[in-house]
């Protein structure tokens, strides 16, 4: 079976320099247009079932890459993005920092991320992050047992969580452009990656 592996397109959040994270921010209309200019590339590879995380940015996304497709949309919970920015969520980044001004000078605070193995006051565990990511893909390779193509459209920290967890590459995420596409091919239980695109890598994972 063949997976696309696709982030979502550019959203609110990218042009109001907000957290985005767990924020529920929608595409914005170059976003969205975005997502059109790839269509007609992704519809060549007759997707028959799209699973997407159940935030707008990665649903619209879905929803544009089906306009035409018309296939079987189903909603993961446990793909939606990592909470890493947990109390500054959702919040633009300079107003954040006088809002938050305490918490950002306290030491744990200084240096968050994937990668780091932490995340912001109030964010989500990584590990428990990465248990549910892997247990989302689990269930969505039992669910689309039988076909031969599916989508499965997400965000940035669950890609990273996905190339570190489940195709063990050791090299860490650094940029992912708006609807990129890695293709994998799944058998008998291993995924192989077929191509990557809009993926930049960057140093080794400590």
């Amino acid at each position: 079976m063949k997976i696309y592996l696709i982030r979502h397109s550019e959203s609110i959040d990218d042009i109001e320099n907000c957290y985005g994270g767990s924020a529920d921010f929608a595409l914005t209309e170059n976003g969205k247009d975005k997502v059109k200019e790839s269509r007609k590339l992704i519809e060549n590879y007759r997707i028959e079932k799209i699973y997407t995380s159940p935030y707008k940015r990665a649903f619209q996304t879905a929803q544009i890459l089906n306009e035409n497709m018309k296939v079987e949309i189903k909603v993961i919970d446990d793909i939606r993005e990592l909470n890493s920015h947990g109390i500054r969520t959702g919040v633009n980044k300079e107003l954040a920092k006088d809002i938050f001004s305490y918490v950002f000078q306290q030491e744990e605070y200084k240096n968050t991320g994937y990668y780091l193995g932490k995340t912001f006051l109030g964010g989500e565990d990584i590990e428990e992050f990465d248990k549910r990511v892997k247990e989302a893909i689990n269930f969505i390779m039992r669910d689309s047992k039988g076909l031969d193509a599916i989508a499965i459209v997400t965000h940035g920290g669950v890609h990273r969580s996905i190339f570190k967890n489940i195709l063990n590459i050791s090299k860490k995420i650094d940029e992912i452009d708006d609807v990129s596409t890695t293709i994998l091919e799944y058998n008998n239980g291993k995924f192989e990656i077929i191509e990557t695109k809009g993926i930049k890598f960057g140093e080794d994972i400590k």
